[in-house]
């Protein structure tokens, strides 16, 4: 009975453990796709609070500190982000809803949607 329960325990605790590994943060990539010329603002939603920064047009960066499938991002272009990740005024674009945080080594580029109004 005691081996039984110490083998449940230690298959209980590898198991939440793979868990964990799966969700932990790691590195993500993310791809501007704003027409040339122009820059893509980010934020990412993580449990440790917003990650801000830009991006010029077709260049990647990687960020840490953020977990895939769990924490979400909004792109925006020119900016800023906005609370509900819709554009702040004509002229303006952003994704349009919190997407979430893909899996490396996907890249995190939602941007590349039709752009009305935006010129190159």
């Amino acid at each position: 009975m005691k081996n039984a329960l110490l083998m449940a325990t230690a298959f209980l605790a590898l198991a939440v453990g793979a868990q964990q590994t799966l969700a932990q943060e790691r590195t993500v990539r993310f791809l501007c796709h704003a027409p040339t010329g122009h820059t893509c603002q980010y934020r990412v939603r993580t449990a440790a609070g917003p990650v801000d920064f830009a991006l010029p047009s077709g260049e990647r960066r990687e960020v840490a500190g953020v977990t895939p499938l769990v924490d979400k991002y909004c792109v925006c272009d020119p900016g800023p982000v906005t609370s509900d990740c819709k554009a702040p005024q004509l002229g303006y674009w952003c994704l349009g809803h919190w997407s979430k945080v893909k899996r490396p080594p996907e890249l995190n580029s939602r941007n590349d949607a039709i752009r009305v109004g935006l010129s190159s």
